[in-house]
């Protein structure tokens, strides 16, 4: 995970551990911002699901902290 100003980034890799995609957010508009942060997690998700070849979830974890990576 990288962060730079205004801007953020976080790298996945695939069960070889072959880097297979990376998803860039501009954090100008505040991630912490419950919203922002939800939509950010929700690319991230779409993400990771695509690279794993798994269906995107289309509800939040049952942890309740916003993350429901396909991983997981």
């Amino acid at each position: 995970m990288g962060r730079g100003a205004r801007q953020s980034s976080e790298d996945y890799t695939d069960s070889t551990g072959r880097p297979t995609v990376s998803v860039f957010t501009a954090t100008i508009f505040g991630l912490a911002e419950p919203k922002v942060g939800a939509a950010d997690q929700a690319l991230v998700n779409a993400a990771v699901c695509d690279m794993l070849d798994k269906p995107v979830p289309s509800t939040p974890s049952p942890s309740g902290d916003g993350r429901s990576l396909a991983a997981t």
